[in-house]
């Protein structure tokens, strides 16, 4: 009869553990219910602390199955109050889990045995086991229903145990409780004695924002002005090519006129040799008769001969002036491929700094890829926390199960499953640590075709200055050999006219001394003209120099509003004292009364949202906490809480942000935002920046 009773028992136990139930509950923090237990999985809706929701079974890994109002879902433990009967459906899993390991052991034993059974060995030992299998047989039966009592008060027991451990959790967070409103108190206390300090740091930070603008204004400054001298050096050098262009010209001009003329000179004089040769003829015909004649022809040629004279020195003159003009030519030619050199320097200096800056880029890459590095492995020793937790409540379990189960056969097969977990874990974390392994060697590749993409370009560069070079070399060349030529011609005329020059020396030393008075004035008077041209310019540079100050500061939201998706930061620093990397991008403009600002200080990521508006304070107290309500195009809402110090200055919203609401902010575009402050909320539908969270939350990531 007691058999009976206990075996009733015991079936109506099971019963009652086997069928689903709804075990009602509450969420203990805000949080977000989702499709399934996956992490591509979408999310459902978001619930609140404190609402009710009936959980419906345990699926592993920390994570319930749950109904909420009319939504069914999946939540991890951590946003549930746990009762005892949640406990019950963790337990009533694990002993699920473990009876279907130990039914797929047995399946695998059975198999052995019927491979084995028809072995002669296996007939030989069934044959003389056969004697005593009847009494085994028996004692196994006993040893069974002495196993299923002792596993009922083992249940029992493990009910009170629940119900004592719910009991100690709820004093447990009670306690915690008044601990957090304490030390909130106390939070409360430090954070209004460093009010004074965080304005301090935050007047230093407008100062530091002054400098840089400052600085920033000086830099667009010396840009501006070398853009100016690089266009007037360009403009005297095509100035100085046309010149010499046209002295050239000129040059080859006298140079063809004073061939013609020499030939003028020489066809003159053989016409002058041949007429006296007549003369002289027909005088010595007519001597006798003409002598009156022949003195009057001699004055004729000594007069004719003093006019060549003349002529010859006139001519030997504008030779001279013809080449000085082509040396002055030449000394420009110089001066105008000195200028090309050292525009070739300064744009070679522009592309060094240009790879200085690709090096400086690549550096960041590699520190932004050390950051993310640590995150992952910051996230795979919080995986290996939380796996850590699941096999402490395994081992303590497991630990009570050893009272009553003394075989080591079944405590190594929980070992091996535990193993292969934990195999499994590995191989996943090796395979995820395998793709960002991949991704960074991609991204180091295509960084390296960019440099080999610069390299080339670089190269094709100094291909074009080198035909450039050369070509130059050449047209140096050929105006050599046309000097030589004309040196040459000048110095057989020189050679034939020698007597003339020296007369001449004086008379044009006098012309020279007059030429180099008037190209003295010229110089004069063109840097009068030079000195009143600078002045007019820096006179419109301090004018423009003024307008633009007077237009900065209103265009400079503006402005950051319209950039494209690059990321600006007002402090981007590596903090050695606290050994943390502290962010801060610049301001950027929501809509004309809405301003927003990301900060990251260390893995702690926040947002400013600063309104202007009067809703009292932006408070952290628990009594009167300051929200924001995020709308998204796709009706997904963030919210956030303030939690910086109290502040009474319009309306300064600064709330942490996780990583998970980072991604859903990164997900859509911004449809409206929901202010609540102490003494008033207001909604913001008219938002000008709607993709302000997904082209800049990647500048805190």
């Amino acid at each position: 009869m007691k058999n009976l009773i206990l075996f009733i028992c015991i079936f109506l136990s099971n019963s009652l553990f086997s069928q689903e139930v709804y075990v009602s509950t509450k969420f203990s923090e805000d949080g977000t219910l989702y499709e399934d237990a996956t992490e591509t999985s979408k999310s459902i809706t978001q619930f609140e602390q404190n609402q009710k929701c009936e959980v419906i079974s345990y699926l592993g890994k920390d994570y319930y199955r749950v109904k909420y109002k009319d939504w069914v879902g999946v939540v991890s433990s951590d946003y549930l109050v746990i009762s005892e009967e949640v406990m019950d459906l963790y337990y009533d899993y694990q002993d699920k889990a473990r009876q279907k390991v130990i039914e797929e052991r047995e399946k695998r034993q059975k198999r052995l045995q019927d491979i084995q059974y028809n072995s002669p060995e296996q007939k030989e030992k069934r044959r003389q086991d056969s004697i005593v299998k009847a009494q085994e047989i028996e004692r196994q039966r006993l040893a069974e229903e002495e196993f299923q009592r002792k596993k009922a008060a083992l249940r029992t027991l493990k009910i009170k145990d629940s119900i004592a451990k719910a009991k100690e959790a709820e004093r447990q967070r009670l306690a915690a409780q008044e601990l957090a409103r304490k030390q909130a108190e106390e939070k409360a206390k430090r954070e209004r004695d460093s009010i004074t300090k965080v304005k301090e740091a935050e007047k230093q930070r407008l100062a530091a924002q002054e400098l840089a603008r400052k600085q920033a204004e000086a830099k667009a400054k010396r840009k501006r002005d070398s853009i100016t001298k690089v266009q007037e050096i360009e403009r005297q050098r095509l100035a100085a090519e046309a010149l010499l262009r046209k002295q050239a010209e000129e040059n080859a001009e006298r140079e063809r006129d004073s061939i013609a003329k020499a030939k003028e000179l020489e066809r003159q004089h053989l016409a002058a040799q041949e007429l006296i040769r007549k003369q002289a003829e027909e005088k010595a015909k007519r001597k006798r008769d003409s002598i009156t004649k022949v003195q009057e022809l001699e004055r004729q040629r000594l007069a004719e001969e003093e006019f060549k004279r003349k002529k010859a020195a006139l001519q030997a003159l504008k030779i001279k002036d013809s080449i000085a003009k082509a040396k002055e030519a030449e000394r420009q030619r110089l001066a105008a491929q000195e200028l090309a050199r050292k525009q070739a320097e300064e744009k070679a200096k522009r592309e060094r700094d240009s790879i200085t800056k690709v090096k400086e880029a690549e550096k960041q890459r590699l520190a932004a890829q050390e950051l993310a590095r640590k995150q992952a492995e910051a996230k795979a020793k919080r995986e290996r926390d939380s796996i850590a937790k699941v096999q402490e409540i395994e081992r303590q379990r497991l630990a009570a199960e050893a009272l009553l189960s003394k075989q080591a056969e079944e405590k190594a097969e929980r070992e091996r499953d535990s193993i292969t977990k934990a195999k499994e874990l590995e191989r996943q974390h090796l395979a995820a640590q395998e793709l960002v392994r991949k991704q960074a060697e991609a991204k180091a590749k295509r960084k390296r075709d960019s440099i080999t993409k610069v390299q080339e370009l670089e190269r094709q560069r100094l291909a074009e200055e080198e035909f450039k070079r050369k070509k130059a070399a050449l047209q140096a060349l050929k105006i050599k050999d046309s000097i030589t030529k004309v040196k040459e011609a000048e110095k057989q005329r020189l050679a034939a006219q020698e007597l003339a020059r020296k007369q001449a020396e004086a008379k044009a030393k006098r012309e020279r001394d007059s030429i180099a008075k008037d190209q003295e004035v010229e110089r004069q008077h063109l840097a009068a003209q030079e000195l009143a041209r600078k002045q007019a310019e820096e006179k419109a540079k301090h004018q423009r120099d003024s307008i633009a100050k007077s237009k900065e500061t209103e265009k400079l939201i503006s402005k950051k509003s319209k950039e494209p998706n690059t990321c600006k930061y007002l402090i981007n620093e590596y903090d050695d004292f606290y050994k943390e990397q502290l962010i801060r991008t610049d301001l950027y403009r929501l809509n004309k009364n809405l301003t927003v600002e990301l900060y990251k200080q260390g893995k702690t990521a926040s947002v400013f949202l600063n309104l202007s508006e009067n809703l009292g304070c932006a408070s952290y107290l628990t009594s009167n906490r300051s929200s924001v309500r995020i709308q998204l195009e796709n009706n997904q809402t963030i919210k956030l809480y303030h939690s910086w110090n109290i502040d009474c200055e319009n309306f300064n919203f600064k709330g942490r942000v996780s990583n998970s609401q980072m991604q859903n902010l990164k997900a859509s575009p911004i449809k409206s935002i929901f202010f609540k402050g102490t003494k008033g909320s207001s909604a913001i539908t008219h938002i000008d920046y709607k993709t302000f969270f997904i082209e800049k939350i990647t500048c805190i990531e």
